[in-house]
């Protein structure tokens, strides 16, 4: 899977992207542009608030967050201290307290970002990976974007039962967009194709690796007895450590109902 550090990127029509280990987005709105999460190191905020411009030709005007984990949101202060206006999940808000870097504009299940030329549709979908997770859609350019909800491979939370049937909800819900991209916050671009995959994959998983566990099997034997699916080895860092942790996942939260 090809990936290229701090290579810029557009992603659709007007949205663009920096890929990297976390990643950063941003969306012209034909009257100024909105940047998507805030990435994890304060010191960065004037290199993307340049790129912004290089590649809008707009001030950055909206902070859309998608979740409120710490490698997110940490150039939120400096950012809306310029004049950005925050937005979130209600669920955020709560969390940021009187953070400098805090929503000054919540919403509660769904909200609506219109610019002249395009907008950016909001909707809760919280419960498994943390509890603030909203994914953003740009329905002129077909792009979705769904932050650490899709990890190429990782299951992005502890699959107990009641997890996993919301993570199953959750990404079933992702695939009702019509989306030609989808932005994750880690790694390369993916497709909902990637996102079917991972899905199949989880049931497999889920019924393959408990039974093991059950029968008194190490992890290295099962890891040993369930390699790595032969059309994901070429997922972003799937085969280094992602498969091997999914099982440990499995056999340390997953016991059937």
């Amino acid at each position: 899977m090809e990936w290229v550090e701090n290579e810029v990127k557009e992603v659709g029509p007007g949205v663009w992207m920096r890929v990297a280990i976390d990643n950063i987005s941003w969306c012209d709105l034909g009257d100024s542009a909105a940047v998507i999460d805030a990435l994890e190191d304060p010191a960065q905020a004037d290199v993307v608030r340049a790129l912004i411009k290089e590649t809008t030709g707009r001030d950055l005007k909206w902070i859309v967050t998608t979740h409120w984990d710490a490698d997110h949101i940490a150039c939120n202060p400096q950012w809306r201290r310029e004049g950005a206006v925050v937005v979130a999940h209600q669920s955020c808000a709560d969390s940021a307290g009187d953070w400098e870097g805090r929503p000054d504009i919540a919403y509660a299940d769904r909200a609506v970002l219109r610019g002249a030329t395009e907008r950016i549709e909001m909707r809760w979908l919280g419960g498994t990976h943390t509890p603030w997770d909203s994914v953003l859609f740009f329905p002129r350019a077909r792009v979705l974007h769904i932050a650490d909800l899709f990890g190429w491979g990782l299951i992005p939370c502890r699959p107990t039962p009641e997890k996993t049937a919301r993570l199953k909800e959750v990404l079933n819900a992702v695939l009702e967009h019509d989306a030609d991209a989808v932005i994750c916050g880690h790694g390369p671009v993916c497709t909902l194709d990637h996102i079917r995959r991972f899905l199949s994959y989880f049931d497999e998983m889920l019924d393959a690796v408990p039974p093991l566990v059950a029968s008194g099997k190490s992890l290295e034997e099962i890891e040993a007895q369930i390699p790595p699916p032969a059309d994901m080895s070429d997922w972003w860092r799937f085969t280094d450590w992602k498969h091997k942790k999914n099982i440990e996942l499995i056999a340390e939260n997953f016991v059937r109902q």
